[in-house]
């Protein structure tokens, strides 16, 4: 926690992508039972840990797609009681980035109820 709050003495967000890699493709052999590959978690978990572990408040925001159509996503960490700054923060990127939004195959918007 420390050496994050000497961090935020200097910036306001730390901001890094959520996970080390995009999705990863489920082996046949896993969709009965699951799976545990440890270095696929490793890359998925890597900059999620100290937000969690430290207690401190970070949202991911949709930024973009991989070669695959895969979903890209932006993780901004903030200061300890630092939501608000943080949720505005992230509002904004989203905003700039909705262009590059895609609707899923199945979908339904429940702010559309008729």
């Amino acid at each position: 926690m420390h050496h994050h709050m000497d961090i935020f003495k200097k910036v306001d967000v730390i901001v890094s992508p959520t996970t080390g890699m995009t999705a990863p493709k489920i082996p046949t052999s896993a969709l009965k039972y699951g799976e545990t590959d440890m270095q696929v978690t490793g890359y998925l978990m890597r900059f999620i840990l100290a937000g969690n572990l430290l207690g401190l408040p970070a949202v991911s925001v949709p930024v973009g797609y991989d070669k695959q159509g895969l979903p890209i996503g932006l993780q901004l960490i903030g200061r300890p009681w630092g939501e608000a700054s943080l949720l505005r923060l992230a509002s904004a990127v989203e905003e700039l980035s909705a262009g590059s939004k895609k609707r899923p195959a199945s979908f339904y918007d429940v702010l559309k109820t008729n």
